[in-house]
């Protein structure tokens, strides 16, 4: 085909490309904007009573002075931002890690699942407040200790729903499988590891609204760095809206972070998201 033919094909191909990408953008904004709209009023409110006096600026500040404390405290932000971005998300990754592998082997040997899930069971008990001073103790203050709060934190959501949807799956297709004489791991891949998939990214959904809580309250205990350090020290020098702009920050940084284990779960199972906004 010659090139005029190829631009014509793509001038006809582009309308109705149009035509397809024009009702989602709309469906996009139309989901969105009660959302803005409810944000937009709440800062509104918010400065309003903040100027009358309902909200003493000593506890809140108005939204724009929060603002401007961002903008004067952004280098402090990003610094120990980013030291709360590695120790959350490296404590995510190492906590799940660890509950997905303890799950599968569970779900493997009963006797293993006998003789350490009351283990996991009880581990869950202990506060994790009560244990941050002795694991500073233990591996010294910096980030270890911290990634180790936070996996301590996240792993025990991803053990219990792991277990939990590998044996949701369909009796009749592993009974198929095994009149086939498929392998342990065949079945594994084929019918349970599918079938356990909504439940891991549950769990992983709470893991991820839990990893930054975690990871500063072991900054409080044991870390010379990070949003968690940050807010202790803005409070304690009475700096209230620097102390506000950090825990801004983490909770966006949280957001982020669930945004992006349900983005994962759309494209990990994407039979459960056609035609759907769901996330």
């Amino acid at each position: 085909m010659d090139a005029a033919g190829t631009a014509l094909l793509a001038d006809a191909a582009l309308p109705r490309w149009s035509e397809r990408a024009r009702p989602a953008v709309r469906g996009a904004l139309m989901a969105s904007a009660p959302l803005a709209i409810l944000v937009v009023a709440g800062l509104g409110v918010w400065e309003w009573l903040s100027d009358i006096g309902v909200i003493p600026r000593y506890i809140l500040p108005a939204p724009q002075a929060l603002l401007g404390a961002m903008v004067t405290t952004s280098e402090a932000l990003t610094r120990h931002g980013l030291v709360t971005i590695q120790e959350a998300v490296g404590g995510f990754l190492l906590g799940n890690a660890i509950a997905i592998a303890a799950s599968l082997l569970f779900a493997a040997s009963r006797a293993v699942r006998l003789c350490f899930y009351p283990l996991a069971l009880a581990s869950r008990a202990v506060p994790i407040v009560a244990i941050t001073p002795l694991l500073v103790i233990l591996l010294g203050r910096g980030m270890l200790p911290i990634i180790v709060v936070v996996a301590i934190s996240v792993y025990f959501p991803t053990l219990l729903n792991m277990l939990r949807g590998l044996r949701s799956a369909d009796v009749e297709y592993q009974e198929l499988l095994y009149s086939l004489n498929a392998s342990r791991w065949q079945r594994l891949r084929i019918v349970e590891l599918p079938a356990c998939l909504p439940y891991l990214f549950a769990a992983l959904k709470v893991g991820a609204s839990v990893a930054f809580i975690g990871a500063i309250v072991g900054e409080w205990i044991g870390a010379n760095s990070g949003l968690g350090y940050l807010i202790v020290i803005s409070a304690n020098y009475f700096r209230i809206p620097a102390m506000w702009a950090a825990i801004t920050v983490a909770a966006t940084l949280t957001l982020l972070l669930v945004a992006a284990v349900s983005t994962a779960e759309k494209f990990a199972t994407p039979w459960r998201h056609e035609g759907t906004g769901d996330l």
